[in-house]
């Protein structure tokens, strides 16, 4: 991953395929250790729903990091625009205007969603992986 210099009023946009896991978790943290909102989240293929996935919400619970309110996004060009840095997660489905941009970092985080045999301890190492990532910031 490649090291990241965050000022606490940049806008950060974290992107991953379905917007249910990984960049919300993302944005949570960011968020809830920033003091701010200035994080927000979106998928490439989001799944568009009214919720985080359980698993995500159950560990973010645990390291006591609010999870409420929060939904899936569909990925629009103008976010991209919208934001100061875009950080994307690993999908083959991450548009070309994101892979292109000079705002964007990649973070190699894997997908729980693939893997859910691995039960809710891949994504609580998936969160770890995310806040580990964070310490670059």
């Amino acid at each position: 991953m490649k090291d990241v210099q965050i000022e606490k009023n940049m806008k950060v946009l974290f992107i991953c395929e379905g917007n249910m896991m990984r960049s919300q978790m993302a944005e949570a943290y960011y968020n809830a250790l920033s003091g701010t909102n200035n994080a927000f989240s979106a998928g490439s293929t989001a799944a568009l729903k009214d919720y985080i996935a359980e698993h995500a919400k159950i560990v973010m619970d645990e390291v006591s990091i609010p999870t409420n309110g929060m939904r899936s996004d569909q990925l629009t060009e103008q976010m991209i625009d919208q934001a100061d840095l875009v950080i994307h997660f690993p999908t083959p489905t991450m548009p070309n205007y994101v892979l292109e941009s000079p705002k964007a970092v990649f973070w190699d985080v894997i997908d729980p969603h693939y893997h859910q045999e691995q039960g809710i301890q891949l994504v609580r190492s998936v969160r770890d992986a995310t806040v580990s990532s964070r310490r670059k910031w």
